[in-house]
């Protein structure tokens, strides 16, 4: 996992990570699960420990808008901290998942013993809402072939695993469906973009995982796209 893969559990010291796990309970999701729904009282956050949800939404004309995808060490319902609100989105489970339930009460009170941890948080914050305007540009700026090299690349640098000669394996619980709404293009150019991608030597797909062969290229040919 490169640095753009750290995650909130990792902002934090080992004391802090201790003293934080230990306020909530552990709870298990199968594959499919829904851990929260869109419009349930935001009355605690999830500290994911293991496997992969989506954040996604419905839109009003019945497609699904899949926003990130996010794993262990991430911070789930964090605006529940801050502020009284309905859930903004639904999280479900791709693969098996493992979490820790904090109830927003306690989660404030840690956070005013711990002042330095909300660095942390701002930290969080910071980091998504740069994401999203990225993404913005990625829709004005690149085609689709673009847009879907950068959402591997973003499986890559977060989930993936270093193999012999410097490939890289990324779990995929994703179909080309889902990939699509989050690269913002269509089913078909999505297969097309990696289709494309084999044919370059870049990046093999297998049922539920990918292997990037050449990180660095794969990011050279985002960036010419």
């Amino acid at each position: 996992m490169t640095d753009a893969g750290k995650t909130f559990l990792d902002s934090l010291s080992s004391g802090d990570r201790e003293s934080l796990l230990t306020l909530g309970h552990r709870r298990e999701w199968g594959s499919g699960g829904v851990v929260v729904r869109t419009g349930e009282p935001a009355d605690s956050a999830i500290i994911l420990l293991s496997g992969l949800v989506k954040i996604h939404r419905m839109a009003t004309g019945g497609e699904e808008v899949l926003f990130a995808i996010a794993g262990a060490g991430d911070l789930l319902g964090e605006m529940s901290t801050i502020r009284d609100s309905p859930r903004s989105a639904t999280v479900t489970a791709l693969t098996s998942v493992a979490g820790v339930v904090l109830p927003a009460a306690d989660l404030r009170s840690f956070f005013a013993r711990h002042p330095h941890t909300v660095l942390a948080l701002l930290d969080l914050a910071l980091t998504r809402l740069h994401t999203a305007d990225i993404q913005r540009l990625e829709f004005v700026a690149s085609d689709s072939l673009g847009r879907v090299t950068s959402r591997l690349i973003e499986l890559a640098e977060r989930f993936g695993e270093d193999r012999d000669g410097g490939a890289i394996e990324v779990p995929l619980p994703l179909n080309q469906e889902e990939l699509a709404s989050w690269s913002g293009a269509s089913r078909e150019s999505t297969a097309r973009a990696l289709r494309a991608l084999r044919q370059l030597e870049l990046i093999r797909t297998h049922r539920l995982h990918l292997t990037v062969l050449d990180l660095d290229r794969l990011r050279n040919h985002a960036a010419r796209t």
